[in-house]
């Protein structure tokens, strides 16, 4: 089975379309200087064994959290939107 490669931008709009209940109307460059914060913060990392030629935007990335520090960062941000904490809710089960 191939794996998709879809650009942080498809990914977010295939969240919204299928997740959201309210309306999210964020421009690509929004999302995608959003997705360089959390690299920049170093919770996300491309990775390993991938052609560094690829598009940052195309590189299937790994997020560096565990279970337990996700919960904790929707403990300590009571005003997450419903759909992003039941989104990591699900996920994390």
């Amino acid at each position: 089975m191939m794996a998709r490669q879809l650009t942080f931008h498809n990914e977010f709009l295939k969240f919204v379309q299928r997740k959201a209940h309210s309306v999210y109307n964020f421009e690509k460059a929004v999302v995608l200087k959003a997705f360089e914060h959390l690299y920049q913060l170093e919770l996300i990392k491309p990775m390993e064994g991938l052609s560094v030629r690829t598009q940052k935007e195309y590189r299937l990335m790994k997020l560096l959290l565990d279970n337990s520090q996700i919960l904790e960062a929707l403990q300590k941000y009571p005003n997450c939107p419903t759909d992003v904490r039941q989104w990591a809710m699900s996920s994390l089960s």
